[in-house]
């Protein structure tokens, strides 16, 4: 080789040595982010409105109070909200708050009539929900458009026309901000359809291949059972038997009465008084009932009058009689039921119910008051 060769070729490598690569490497594109839609699930019981709300339950008594237009609302209060021109309180408001109409959930068809109201309600009663959108929306007079999916729960109907007529339109005012929500989905559901979800993973978790199990349901204002068939792993419900007027509130009555007789009758107890001893009753490893109730500076114990109570509501109420022989007659042929709903967070009630149909397949579901509606997440 000569010497102009190796000179060529050492120029040539010290230029590709040298020269920097210019072909740049594309940046990876970033994925468009995933914007997910709340969902709300409202559980519109005749005593208590639940909601389920981006991972936070809450409930409401299921009562409104609504005010015409010339009526202003007073602002710091839980659950007020303006509709069209037409003012509403739900819940402790509106029985704080006087003037107006006031109606009840389990009345005239109110589940149904005033279930704009209701939706309405439980967001303004889970108040940093709007308040965090407010805060997005910045100053201003717009309207504030929120997107929701619906789950509904215990309406007792299926007439979806009426249903859908309730949120095609929906806008309210809510802290002096106007609000429209826009229902992308929504889907309704037997009551107590939470709690089986919940039921039908706790038989799997435990190896079981129940094709049968059952829902009790004990609500403030009903008492339900509803049979549930496993379809391809999915609860399917049928023949669901509810007793209205059978709930905690019915119990509270029974347990009201059996306080007034023998040598308590001379004491007068409020209602909200005896309502909470209820709420706050136990049984002790020997059976015995406690539910304590405070008298001026005393306090007097009427567990052997709740009881009693128990004992009549039991008894005395022909559809909870008939219901809990029924459910005993399942539990004989080896069918699983599960205990849910509020009045099942109530110890005396829960021992009461659980001894009365006395079997070890019953069991109650975790955080009753509460899994009908977070069992659906």
């Amino acid at each position: 080789m000569n010497l102009t060769t190796i000179e060529n070729n050492a120029t040539i490598a010290t230029a590709t040595a040298s020269t920097p690569d210019t072909i740049a490497t594309a940046p990876t594109p970033k994925k468009p982010k995933t914007v997910t839609v709340p969902e709300l699930i409202l559980d519109g019981g005749s005593s208590r409105t639940k909601y389920y709300l981006e991972k936070e339950t809450g409930s409401y008594q299921s009562v409104c109070r609504q005010f015409n237009k010339t009526t202003e609302l007073p602002t710091g209060y839980l659950g007020v909200f303006k509709i069209g021109d037409n003012g509403y309180a739900v819940g402790e408001s509106a029985l704080s708050l006087s003037g107006g109409t006031f109606e009840e959930g389990f009345a005239n068809d109110n589940k149904i009539k005033l279930l704009n109201v209701w939706i309405v309600g439980a967001l303004c009663t889970h108040a940093s929900f709007l308040f965090k959108r407010i805060k997005k929306a910045g100053k201003g007079n717009g309207i504030i458009k929120i997107d929701l999916k619906l789950a509904l729960l215990s309406l007792s109907s299926h007439r979806k026309k009426e249903i859908e007529k309730a949120f095609s339109n929906l806008k309210f005012e809510f802290n002096e901000r106007l609000f429209e929500v826009n229902v992308v989905s929504y889907n309704l559901y037997p009551e107590g359809y939470g709690a089986a979800v919940a039921a039908k993973k706790i038989i799997k978790q435990s190896g079981g291949k129940d094709v049968r199990f059952h829902v009790l349901d004990l609500g403030g204002g009903t008492l339900t059972h509803t049979p549930y068939s496993n379809q391809n792993g999915v609860p399917r419900a049928s023949n669901q038997n509810s007793v209205s007027g059978a709930g905690v509130v019915s119990i509270t009555e029974f347990f009201a009465k059996e306080a007034s007789k023998g040598d308590t009758g001379g004491n007068i107890y409020h209602f909200s008084r005896l309502k909470d001893a209820l709420e706050s009753s136990t049984v002790s490893e020997s059976g015995e009932y406690s539910a304590e109730i405070v008298l001026g500076d005393n306090t007097r114990d009427l567990g052997d009058r709740l009881k009693s109570g128990l004992e009549a509501w039991s008894r005395e109420i022909i559809g909870v009689r008939e219901l809990l022989r029924d459910v005993k007659q399942i539990l004989r042929k080896g069918e699983r039921v599960f205990l849910t709903g509020g009045g099942f967070k109530v110890e005396a009630v829960r021992e009461f119910i659980t001894s009365y149909l006395g079997s070890d397949l019953v069991a109650t579901l975790p955080d009753p008051d509460t899994i009908n509606i977070t069992g659906l997440d």
